[in-house]
């Protein structure tokens, strides 16, 4: 039994080591793409969470009741964080917690700045808690400020609840009196002592060197305060105790 030898061509040869490095070379490229992608990630994330790209120029607009540093601590953007790390909204609603503040928005400026820019409340109504000690309210029963003295062109309210601390919100009974001090006339402000809401009385308004006003219920509060300034400028009302205008189109003098 004879046996043949075989003979690989140095052709064929030559093309098989040929395949298995091109193959070597393929896999070796698609490494150092991978380590490289990898390397351009890492340096790219050390890159924005480095000073360079930090919350270093911030910019403050709308904000004349709340302090920059105050704006600063409840944003943490004093200690300059990463602009990539910047949670907007949760910024945006920190910054809303602040007494005076309705609305804020806090923008992103690549590579280091950050804007804030905010829409204070207004006071509409203030409420004496002492000799020397007014609290200020937005139409919405937010306390605002406490402050020292009176404060000309606002609606004050007297007999109301525990007013809260600068932040917090009148009670909701108390809804009723800072609708009748939305209603106000500003023409009517200068003559009003105090408005308040009394059993079996319901609103009144108690008006300086003049009668009380019996308001009654929230219905009809524009009719009413058109029947009291009417009422102000054409009759004598001195002399009178009360004015009850219950009805709006029938105001009713009493001594």
């Amino acid at each position: 039994m004879s046996t043949r030898a075989v003979v690989t061509d140095p052709r064929l040869r030559a093309r098989k080591v040929a395949v298995a490095r091109q193959a070597g070379h393929r896999r070796l490229a698609i490494i150092v793409s991978l380590l490289a992608a990898v390397a351009l990630i890492v340096g790219t994330l050390a890159i924005l969470h480095s000073s360079l790209i930090s919350a270093r120029a911030i910019s403050i607009n709308g904000a004349s009741h709340e302090s920059r540093s105050e704006l600063l601590a409840v944003t943490g953007l004093g200690a300059h964080p990463p602009l990539i790390d910047l949670n907007l909204a949760a910024e945006e609603a920190a910054i809303e917690r602040l007494p005076w503040v309705a609305r804020a928005t806090v923008t992103r400026h690549w590579p280091s700045g950050v804007s804030i820019t905010i829409t204070e409340r207004r006071p509409l109504a203030e409420v004496q808690l002492g000799p020397t000690s007014y609290a200020l309210i937005d139409p919405t029963g937010r306390v605002l400020a406490d402050v020292t003295a009176p404060t000309p062109g606002l609606a004050p309210l007297s007999a109301l609840g525990v007013v809260p601390a600068p932040g917090g919100r009148l009670a909701q009974s108390d809804q009723a009196v800072l609708a009748l001090a939305r209603a106000l006339p500003v023409a009517l402000l200068s003559r009003v002592s105090w408005l308040s809401e009394r059993p079996g009385e319901g609103l009144v308004i108690q008006l300086r060197h003049a009668p009380l006003v019996i308001i009654g219920a929230l219905s009809a509060l524009r009719e009413k305060m058109i029947s009291l300034m009417t009422l102000l400028d054409r009759a004598q009302v001195a002399g009178f105790a009360t004015i009850d205008l219950r009805v709006a189109a029938s105001p009713v003098l009493t001594h």
